[in-house]
């Protein structure tokens, strides 16, 4: 099987690059790293956009919210929500002699912020620009959801399987769903009610090393995860409403929350695939759900097609160090690069400017948000682009 090359290399801090986020027009990319600093770049040209140190340890999640709100997630218990203003910030890259006064860099207007339990190296799960899941603040082993907007409030709180499932390890928020990855190898589905309650609808030890990474295709209703193990598991999300039972087991008596948990009957999940590689520390599902890629612990990124499962590429994801996190750009296909550009506002804008280097510009940010990237972040600081399928 023949490597696919890598479009282009951006070359950040000599950190292991932790977390990846493209921005919807595929133009621009957050990478956070294990010392804190997050990068804001600029795919087109590959060169920082924006520079700054948002956490005081590890960076866990990068997100993009909206078009100018980023999400920052540390291993310093913090989360952060930064309106981005390139303009207003630096783009040098740190030296090592200059790493130890983050200060000199201006940091992005902070919109929000709370504190947040990182124990787990567990990243956040958002949906919207509104609702953030979070492993618990008191238990690791169960998950807090918080809206941000108009106020901080914890409209669910302490959700647990009702096992003994170690800590919480991945987290996704779909519609009224909550998907839960567990350090025993567990997966449970919650489905989210309006007075703030929840029920457990699917619970599967599905493998048999801690869970690391899952994703959510939408318009199969199914998660995809991935652990420590060799395996990738497919679950489904349309279960019964509970698995609890419906009745007491005699007049008069209550189900016990105990009674409850004991109660859950496993789940089956749809399809496990054993890759043959142990340690899957990253996936990431494309934009259109035909695709999915996983950084392997043996530095290789391997990328399947999602419904057959069948592998499509296998390739080094960086050098020796080997490889972290990866994430999918959009699948974009911009109906402005066939439209005639005839406008009045084109016309005076092109008027006022170097007309054969602003057509030239034009193209090549077509030619880059048609183009359907893979960012993979490596231990040595670097960060590989590919144009996978």
């Amino acid at each position: 099987m023949a490597y696919p090359a890598a479009v282009a290399t951006l070359r950040a801090l000599a950190q292991p690059i932790t977390s990846l986020a493209f921005h919807e027009s595929n133009l621009r990319l957050v990478s956070g790293d294990d010392s804190g600093w997050c990068i804001h770049w600029s795919v087109l040209t590959r060169r920082p956009l924006a520079v700054w140190k948002s956490h005081s340890e590890s960076i866990l999640t990068v997100k993009w919210l909206s078009d100018d709100l980023l999400l920052t997630h540390g291993r310093d218990n913090k989360l952060y929500v930064h309106r981005l203003d390139p303009t207003t910030l630096d783009t040098d890259i740190p030296t090592p002699s200059t790493m130890s006064t983050p200060d000199a860099w201006r940091k992005p207007w902070l919109v929000a912020s709370m504190d947040v339990n990182a124990l787990n190296f567990c990243s956040v799960a958002t949906l919207g620009s509104n609702l953030i899941a979070v492993p618990g603040t008191l238990d690791s082993d169960t998950i807090d959801i918080y809206t941000l907007l108009p106020a901080l409030s914890r409209p669910y709180k302490a959700i647990s399987a009702g096992i003994k499932t170690g800590i919480i390890m991945a987290l996704a928020l779909h519609a009224d769903v909550l998907i839960a990855g567990y350090e025993s190898g567990h997966v449970a589905i919650f489905q989210l009610q309006d007075n703030g309650s929840t029920n457990i609808v699917y619970l599967c030890k599905a493998h048999s090393q801690p869970v690391l990474s899952l994703a959510v295709h939408a318009d199969d209703a199914t998660v995809i995860t991935s652990g420590a193990d060799s395996k990738i598991v497919k679950h489904p999300l349309d279960r019964p409403p509970t698995l609890y039972p419906s009745s007491p087991k005699s007049p008069g008596h209550s189900i016990s929350e105990n009674e409850k948990h004991s109660a859950i009957s496993p789940s089956i999940p749809i399809s496990s695939h054993d890759i043959k590689h142990t340690g899957i520390s990253s996936l990431n599902l494309r934009d259109d759900g035909e695709i999915f890629a996983v950084a392997c612990w043996d530095g290789n990124v391997r990328v399947f097609r999602y419904f057959s499962m069948k592998l499509l590429a296998s390739f080094p994801g960086g050098r020796q160090d080997g490889v972290s996190c990866l994430e999918f750009g959009r699948t974009i296909i911009d109906s402005d690069e066939n439209t005639q550009e005839t406008s009045p506002e084109r016309q005076h804008k092109e008027v006022q400017s170097f007309v054969i280097g602003k057509a030239l510009r034009h193209k090549a940010e077509q030619k880059a948000k048609s183009r359907h990237w893979l960012a993979v972040g490596g231990k040595d600081g670097r960060i590989g682009l590919w144009d996978i399928y």
